[in-house]
């Protein structure tokens, strides 16, 4: 119980407040979802892989969050039984997904559509399977050894691949239960038997980073940040893919250019956004130092633009690919749609940084995100108008 009570507080302020206003959210949300009389057809199956697949992201976010050593140097340095730690950790890990990620996105498919108790019921034990089995994953791949990095690498693949074609391959909901109970129930066992000091890793990436990144340039020291952490760079590969699908999805579309609406999808790249927000150190650094904001920003703005040209240039290729067409005008739309939304999140980062966050995904998930893309979505519309195919 001290354990817990300590981690509650840190996650959710000395009074609990946190729990409070998520909750008042998400019934926000529900309210006015429900007064706009919104209805979709969604199909059960999309219900729980959607909570399942947002839960274990959130969750795999958390423990990588590079935050969590300084967060648990104080607890780690008092006695402790490790079954007793990782279960408070695990315990309120969950808590904290659930209660400010997972639940909104749930309000939204109740508001939506009418589901019965037994959905609803199987839709939270999809969610809390995957924030638990998730960190079980975390600990498999964290304790083995380099030579069996692989074979554990990919038992982890086996064991999702099975959560997901039990989602898409079994209809009957008594059998699906049981699959996602046993799943669960295999997830605490292995956690039980988990070195809970594999939740406090030594060297976080940013302080890989920090200490690399003293001398040289400033482009360097944020490119090793990204090929360092590996949630962010993970992150771009996502989009990367996304740029090789959406021309097959845009493409439908006739009588109107679509493509610049691809370049302000493909800017919806938050962790890279929001390196001053995640490194208060740096900000501060930044602020203070003499000459460092304006060398600093033209770094940065380079590094955005340099990775969001790199997306960029996957979804021409594709375009390329699939339908064709790709000239000099679509390469220079692409060249200024990755400048202009590097110069305006650099700015935004610059002059309104997130604080008062508790865990980076909190700044993943921030609706600050969708500035600079909805910007962007607005210019993209305007030029799809005006350069009618």
């Amino acid at each position: 119980m001290p354990i817990l009570k300590a981690l509650l507080k840190q996650f959710f302020g000395a009074r609990y407040e946190r729990i409070g206003k998520s909750l008042v959210a998400c019934l926000i949300l529900f309210l006015a979802v429900r007064a706009a009389k919104i209805r979709v057809e969604i199909a059960p199956f999309i219900l729980f892989l959607t909570t399942t697949a947002v839960s274990a992201g959130v969750m795999w976010q958390t423990l990588h969050d590079a935050g969590n050593v300084e967060r648990m140097t104080g607890l780690f340095l008092l006695p402790f039984q490790d079954g007793e730690m990782t279960a408070s950790l695990v315990l309120i890990y969950t808590c904290y997904t659930l209660v400010t990620k997972t639940f909104p996105v749930l309000v939204l498919f109740l508001a939506v559509q009418e589901w019965d108790a037994l959905q609803i019921a199987v839709a939270l034990l999809c969610a809390c399977n995957g924030c638990v089995t998730a960190a079980a994953w975390y600990v498999i791949v964290s304790e083995a050894s380099h030579s069996k990095k692989g074979k554990q690498m990919f038992s982890v693949v086996l064991w999702c691949g099975g959560i997901l074609l039990s989602v898409f391959l079994v209809d009957e909901i008594a059998l699906f239960t049981f699959i996602v109970s046993a799943s669960l129930l295999l997830a605490i066992i292995r956690l039980l038997r988990a070195d809970a000091y594999v939740f406090c890793s030594p060297v976080s990436a940013k302080q890989l980073t920090r200490h690399g990144g003293r001398s040289g340039s400033i482009f360097l020291y944020l490119l090793r940040y990204l090929l360092t952490n590996r949630n962010y760079l993970w992150n771009t590969v996502g989009l990367c893919a996304v740029a090789g699908i959406l021309p097959m999805l845009l493409g439908q579309f006739a009588g109107v250019n679509v493509m610049p609406l691809g370049f302000a999808i493909l800017c919806l790249n938050t962790p890279l956004c929001i390196l001053l927000s995640v490194d208060p150190d740096l900000e501060q650094a930044v602020r203070v130092l003499p000459g460092q904001a304006g060398r600093f920003c033209t770094s940065y703005t380079l590094f955005i633009f340099s990775v969001n040209l790199a997306v960029s240039g996957v979804y021409l290729i594709s375009w390329q690919v699939q339908h064709g067409g790709v000239g000099g005008r679509e390469v220079l739309t692409a060249l200024l749609f990755a400048l202009q939304s590097a110069i305006l999140s650099v700015l935004l980062e610059r002059l309104a940084p997130i604080r008062n966050w508790k865990i980076e995904t909190d700044l993943w998930h921030h609706p600050r995100k969708y500035i600079v893309p909805l910007m962007m979505l607005l210019i993209a519309g305007m030029i799809g108008m005006w350069l009618m195919p």
